[in-house]
């Protein structure tokens, strides 16, 4: 009999041993699936966000950046060419301020046409500020994420990569 009681206890144990590993279980299934819908509820959030990236050669006489994380609102780029990109770092588009083309003197006389190379050089230039941006704004929201997922941030900088 006491042998019985013994079998029945460590059943009893196992039965709810099994139980609790169950539970834990399902518990993290429904935090692999939260943080699956906020994960994918923000990279759409970013597919949406545009950032606007400038060179620093032109005219000024585009629009500026307003409402980026890290960009002054004194920013010294003149824009002559802006390249557009997501939120998660794809380009959008590419402007070219006509202005930006063709040089003038202080008189207001036409001196020439901007060359190739400063042409290039200037959408280059547009491109990595843009690149810099959108990858600010996606890691400043991948950081909420991890916050509210208690996770530990991530170890490298995303606008390092």
């Amino acid at each position: 009999r006491e042998l019985n009681n013994i079998s029945s206890k460590n059943n009893n144990q196992r039965g709810i041993d099994t139980m609790q590993r169950t539970a834990k279980m399902m518990q993290n299934h429904r935090r692999s699936q939260e943080a699956s819908e906020r994960t994918m509820a923000i990279m759409e959030e970013l597919s949406s966000t545009l950032v606007v990236g400038k060179s620093k050669a032109g005219v000024g006489a585009m629009g500026g950046i307003a409402g980026i994380a890290g960009v002054a609102s004194g920013d010294q780029r003149k824009g002559g060419v802006q390249v557009t990109f997501d939120g998660q770092r794809r380009p959008v588009s590419v402007a070219v301020d006509p202005n930006f083309l063709f040089s003038t003197s202080s008189t207001g006389e036409s001196e020439g046409v901007v060359s190739i190379e400063e042409l290039n050089a200037a959408i280059t230039d547009a491109m990595l500020h843009g690149y810099e941006l959108s990858g600010k704004a996606m890691e400043e929201k991948m950081t909420g994420l991890y916050e509210q997922l208690g996770l530990p941030r991530e170890p490298q900088s995303l606008s390092s990569k």
